[in-house]
């Protein structure tokens, strides 16, 4: 059986189940909608680059923010075509893992989840625990197939 992710020649194939597409449409959808907020969950895509130093953190959210936010939300799409296309080239693909490990990140920091320590799933969250090994699967799968010799 081939895998869902893979190299063809010079492109890639993407090719998962549709219940697999309908749930990153959806991540997809609830991403674009949290990366037009201001929410604590995306602190690990847009870490502080000047550490704690406030004022230097403001101006560069500033100046470079609104940049940061339109290259995710494209990467976003990105992704949709790629489900919608199932054929693509390694700039796709790459847009693809980082969207994938973007959506990996914000469920890592909802869940509690550090290099330090893996928090133990509850009933609770026990669903957003097998969504975020499965976009590890998935990240896997991509790093995977773009190192591939074509």
């Amino acid at each position: 059986m081939d895998k869902p992710i893979r190299r063809e020649g010079e492109g890639f194939v993407v090719d998962v189940a549709p219940r697999t597409v309908e749930l990153i449409e959806g991540l997809c959808d609830e991403m674009e909608t949290l990366l037009g907020t201001d929410s604590p969950l995306l602190e690990r895509l847009f870490p502080p680059p000047y550490g704690d130093d406030v004022e230097r953190n403001e101006g560069y959210a500033a100046l470079a923010g609104p940049e940061l936010i339109d290259q995710r939300v494209e990467a976003l799409r990105t992704v949709r075509e790629v489900l919608r296309t199932k054929r693509v080239g390694e700039d796709q693909m790459l847009a693809w893992m980082r969207s994938i490990n973007d959506m990996r990140l914000v469920l890592g920091t909802m869940l509690g989840v550090t290099d330090d320590e893996d928090p133990a799933p509850t009933e609770a969250n026990e669903q957003a625990f097998g969504v975020y090994e499965f976009l590890g699967v998935l990240l896997e799968f991509t790093v995977s197939a773009l190192s591939d010799d074509p």
